[in-house]
């Protein structure tokens, strides 16, 4: 599918994805091929910015969850 318009971050630059989780319109710059999410949704995340749950992230004395 084509669209035209705007990016929805920057408000410049032609919309070329559509993010996969919040189904905002973005440019290139702002829009990650691999995960298929805007730059907003990947902060959110923490996907490929190496701020997942590492063990210096998680509450102090925790390192495992049980379900």
């Amino acid at each position: 599918m084509s669209v035209a318009g705007n990016c929805e971050i920057c408000a410049t630059g032609g919309v070329s994805h559509t993010c996969t989780r919040c189904a905002q319109l973005v440019c290139e710059k702002h829009f990650d091929e691999e995960t298929g999410l805007c730059v907003e949704c990947l902060a959110e995340v923490g996907e490929g910015r190496g701020q997942g749950r590492q063990p210096q992230n998680m509450p102090d004395g925790v390192d495992t969850y049980r379900f």
